[in-house]
């Protein structure tokens, strides 16, 4: 099911859910002005259709030891679908990797990495992503500061 499947229930109760997962059904019928049996559902459908993917708990990365985060540049030696998939199966396997894109243009992958310190992180990048074979070349942004953080994917 596509966006324009969605009627503006749907992607009303998207938006609820997405502020709030862990909100009772009976109180997401009342913010949708449906009953809870309708309402139950559509969020059931939701999930079978694979729109809802899984519910989470967003942590503090900081109140649980992870202060410094990283996005990384790589770019590989050769563009192959092997390199591709051994590089993508080797960042799947690493807890500190949080996200891991295949970019068009002039790198390869973009990683988000989630470490303690600067030593984990020299240490994550000299013994695991510069080990990787075919790994030509990285370039590190230490992130400061946080702006904007949202998972909340926009429905309008």
């Amino acid at each position: 099911m596509s966006q324009n499947n969605l009627d503006a229930i749907d992607r009303q109760i998207l938006t609820i859910l997405q502020r709030d997962a862990r909100l009772p059904n009976t109180e997401l019928a009342d913010e949708i002005g449906l009953t809870p049996a309708p309402t139950l559902r559509r969020v059931r459908r939701l999930e079978e259709e694979g729109i809802i993917q899984r519910y989470v708990a967003l942590l503090d990365h900081k109140k649980v030891g992870r202060d410094l985060l990283v996005l990384v540049r790589v770019t590989l030696d050769k563009q192959t679908r092997q390199g591709f998939n051994d590089f993508a199966t080797q960042m799947q396997a690493r807890p500190e990797v949080l996200e891991c894109y295949l970019c068009l243009g002039d790198i390869d992958y973009l990683l988000k990495v989630s470490v303690p310190d600067l030593d984990a992180y020299q240490h994550f990048l000299v013994n695991t992503l510069a080990a990787i074979p075919g790994v030509r070349n990285t370039a590190s942004t230490i992130l400061v500061k946080q702006e904007k953080y949202t998972t909340s994917l926009p429905l309008e």
